[in-house]
């Protein structure tokens, strides 16, 4: 691809850079889905409770078993008894045999809420710090490949690309170029196992490369 045409110029390079800023794109809307659903769910979360606190049948219940992380207590509703583990948000001890108020859904009496623990539905904690984990690395990953691709981009058309044989040595890589230029030496900078294992796969062969003011673009 060496010649007095500019990277951007080939429609194969602009394809590489259009699926690269994609990626990135990809990588910031998950991560702002996320956290758009951890601040969703956790307000569902607090007014679904909030609502059984307050319009919820009143009763008393028994703590059957508890320690640091979670509770259970057993309850008569209806003419059944029901049985509800919560985590403990509160930091209160609660011992074996206590009895303790609850709310209750009266459409669905297993539904039950510690007046101390209100702020518990099953399954949603882990929820919740899954998607934020997953938000706080998707999008500093998403803002850094759009940043990089804009690099990329600014770069791609101001230089034209370059042919020369590629050695690898693990991240350390030597461009001779086939014009008998003077070696150019780089250090490989992946974001991922299998583009670093790509690259490594071309040692010895015939690549194209752009190269700006500090980094080379291959």
């Amino acid at each position: 691809m060496a010649g007095e045409r500019v990277a951007w110029d080939y429609e194969q390079s602009r394809q590489a850079w259009s699926s690269y800023r994609s990626g990135g794109l990809r990588w910031l809307a998950m991560g702002v889905a996320c956290a758009v659903l951890v601040v969703v769910a956790a307000q569902l979360v607090l007014a679904r409770s909030q609502n059984l606190l307050d319009e919820g049948a009143a009763t008393t219940a028994t703590i059957q078993s508890a320690d640091t992380q979670t509770v259970t207590f057993s309850y008569d509703a209806d003419g059944q008894t029901y049985t509800g583990t919560l985590d403990v948000v509160s930091g209160r001890d609660y011992a074996v045999g206590e009895q303790v108020e609850v709310r209750y859904d009266r459409a669905d009496p297993s539904t039950a809420r510690l007046l101390d623990e209100p702020h518990r539905i099953p399954g949603i904690g882990p929820a919740l710090v899954v998607l934020s984990m997953v938000a706080m690395g998707a999008v500093p990953i998403g803002i850094g490949v759009l940043f990089r691709a804009g690099a990329w981009g600014r770069a791609m058309r101001r230089e034209p690309w370059t042919s020369a044989r590629l050695r690898v040595r693990g991240a350390d890589l030597v461009l001779l170029p086939s014009d008998s230029g003077p070696a150019v030496n780089a250090k490989m900078r992946a974001t991922s196992r299998w583009r670093t294992k790509t690259v490594q796969g071309m040692d010895g062969q015939s690549c194209g490369y752009c190269r700006p003011e500090r980094e080379i673009w291959c």
